[in-house]
């Protein structure tokens, strides 16, 4: 049974650590988790820590990182002398990737109304860091970026810049083996310190600062746990180790959870074999997937929210139906079944909805492994200074943890209620699509046919790379299409175009899957092809 409150400490304890993928404090507690688990009784032989090149390495459409080591680092106003923050201070404070300074530095403060040379400046902005790192960084030759910027901004929760005005995000500049080269360093702000920056910009005054840091090439490292019972089915449960402290729902929760189901699997007899990896999420996962054999994987990220501090819902992400949805059927009735209750109620919100991506899952699912993701979303606290573990909720562990452990029982033969549920909801969605372009394709591949002799795909496509679309192409895009929106149906076209391999069918699905308009699905696959992420022939 899952112990609630010592899942809670753990989370805590991962959340102290400064978990940037590759680097020594990551490797740190890599080592400390492996001794947890030696304690628990886990032989040593069934835990591995695998590790995989980075920097300079691309795996599919991502191109890796550098391994980034952080230690120390200090941003002042120069004169009148103010101090703005500090790495010892606030963990998101610095941008991922900064590049050393090799001791203090004093530059001039400027904004994008500056009308000068930006070499030797240090910039001020409230963009996308990768975009800010474009323009002032590799076009006009800055070193120095000063950002604020919030993501996935939501009024309904309060996540806002002026209601959180001393947040600092968690930010990154682009730190590949090509990125990296143009030594650039720089500050996550939060709203009240961009403010007060603003009014003295290109007016002479400077700032102060120092970063002691390092980028090199290196690796990531996956610690993987196995629980092996020679069965006919295997299972993965991930979660991403990586991101800044405190990171204690993102994901910390999810990954002190994993280690605690290592435990109760090391104590329990179940008739599956089971893995549990903890890795950097996307750079951990897409080399791994390559050589995994899994019946399916359960992704566990942000899994812990309080709701009524976050304003986050528990989401049951589906795998799409052109993978076997049994599983995702299973875990959702097991979700159901431990739903905390207060007065005959459920006391925490959850809805089950279609394929989100953004996480580990969508590596394996591009692989064919069929990979429902459990996580809370929005969040007013994702990707900041305010992630602290005093947003979790101790009951999400035991609710979250006891209904995987249930699935994973069941999986050896899965029940024949889930069969025929999962069967009814595939026969609903093919019904509503007969008639429609690619249609009998798509019928064909859900229902595992061998022989499509009588439906060969008419205009062939198919994906360029292995694994995820990822979010380069975004760049193809523009302005005029919402981000979050884009990269799931991108996924979707990405899936479409790997399994289905037929252009009609793709946007069949995709536009009945997502319940988006043909013509704009259409659009965007065109764009794919266009720009050589989906090929054509």
């Amino acid at each position: 049974m899952i112990n609630q409150y010592e899942v809670f400490e753990t989370m805590r304890f991962i959340s102290s650590f400064h978990r940037a993928r590759g680097s020594e404090e990551y490797r740190d507690l890599v080592e400390r988790l492996r001794e947890i688990l030696i304690e628990w009784g886990i032989g040593e032989k069934n835990i591995d820590v695998l590790e995989y090149p980075t920097g300079g390495v691309r795996y599919g459409n991502f191109e890796s990182t550098m391994v980034w080591n952080i230690k120390d680092a200090e941003l002042w106003l120069e004169k009148p002398r103010v101090f703005i923050n500090s790495f010892r201070g606030c963990k998101t404070s610095v941008l991922f990737g900064s590049n050393p300074t090799k001791g203090w530095l004093s530059l001039e403060l400027v904004d994008e109304n500056y009308e000068g040379d930006f070499t030797a400046k240090a910039v001020l902005v409230n963009e996308n860091p990768s975009k800010a790192f474009k323009k002032y960084v590799k076009t006009l030759g800055a070193k120095c970026l000063l950002v604020y910027y919030m993501r996935s901004q939501d009024e309904s929760i309060g996540r806002t810049p002026e209601k959180m005005s001393n947040t600092v995000n968690y930010l990154s500049l682009p730190h590949t083996f090509e990125d990296s080269n143009y030594g650039a360093f720089g500050f996550s702000l939060t709203f009240n310190q961009y403010n007060f920056l603003k009014e003295i910009t290109n007016k002479g005054y400077r700032i102060k600062f120092f970063i002691n840091s390092e980028l090199k090439r290196g690796t990531v490292q996956v610690l993987r746990v196995r629980h092996s019972k020679n069965s006919k089915t295997k299972i993965g449960i991930v979660a991403h180790l990586c991101h800044p402290s405190p990171g204690a729902n993102d994901n910390a929760s999810g990954s002190a959870l994993a280690l605690h189901l290592c435990k109760e699997l090391n104590e329990q007899q179940l008739n599956v074999d089971v893995d549990v990896l903890l890795l950097p999420e996307f750079y951990g996962s897409l080399p791994y997937a390559t050589q995994s054999d899994y019946n399916y994987v359960i992704n566990l990220d942000m899994i812990a929210e309080d709701q009524s501090k976050t304003g986050a819902t528990l989401l049951l992400h589906e795998t799409p139906f052109l993978l076997p949805i049994y599983y995702d059927e299973l875990l959702y009735e097991s979700l159901m079944i431990y739903t905390p209750i207060n007065s005959e109620s459920p006391s925490r919100r959850f809805f089950r909805v279609k394929l989100k991506s953004g996480s580990d899952h969508i590596v394996f699912e591009n692989y064919g492994i069929p990979s429902p993701f459990i996580g809370q979303w929005p969040d007013r606290y994702y990707h900041t200074s305010e992630d602290t573990p005093d947003k979790c909720d101790q009951k999400m562990f035991s609710w979250v943890g006891e209904a995987v452990l249930r699935t994973l029982r069941f999986s050896h033969d899965i029940p024949r209620n889930i069969k025929e549920l999962s069967d009814s909801r595939i026969r609903a969605f093919l019904l509503g699509i007969q008639d429609q372009p690619g249609a009998n394709l798509i019928k064909a591949i859900i229902e595992r046919k061998t022989d499509l002799s009588l439906v060969e795909p008419k205009t062939k496509i198919g994906p360029t790379k292995a694994g995820p679309l990822g979010y380069e192409w975004l760049d193809k895009v523009g302005e005029a299409f919402d981000k979050r929106y884009m990269i799931d149906l991108g996924e979707i076209l990405n899936l479409g175009a790997r399994y289905l391999n037929d252009y009609d069918a793709c946007v069949t699905f995709a536009a009945n899957y997502l319940n988006i308009d043909k013509k704009e699905v259409a659009d965007v696959l065109d764009l794919l092809i266009k720009n050589e992420f989906i090929r054509k022939s």
